[in-house]
């Protein structure tokens, strides 16, 4: 009966028998949610570093592909 009009009031008692405003189970799926949302974070993180390395280097193949084409046009002109 207790535990009804606790329910009822949004109150709950934990694995201590603490007194809780949040129901355990969703506390225990927003801790899971919350973990998920580092590791998604996390492999953001490393995708965003690989990313920045591929610009980095398509930037260096770029560069040296224009000193080419300006060597070819120079050596066109002599």
């Amino acid at each position: 009966m207790a535990k009804g009009i606790l329910g009822d009031a949004s109150l709950h008692f934990d694995e201590l028998n603490k007194l809780r405003i949040l129901d355990p189970e969703v506390a225990q799926q927003t801790i899971e949610l919350k973990e998920e949302c580092k590791a998604f974070v996390d492999k953001i993180a490393e995708f965003q570093k690989i990313v920045g390395s591929l610009i980095e280097l398509v930037d260096q193949l770029a560069k040296a592909a224009e000193n080419e084409k300006m060597k070819f046009i120079q050596w066109g002109q002599n």
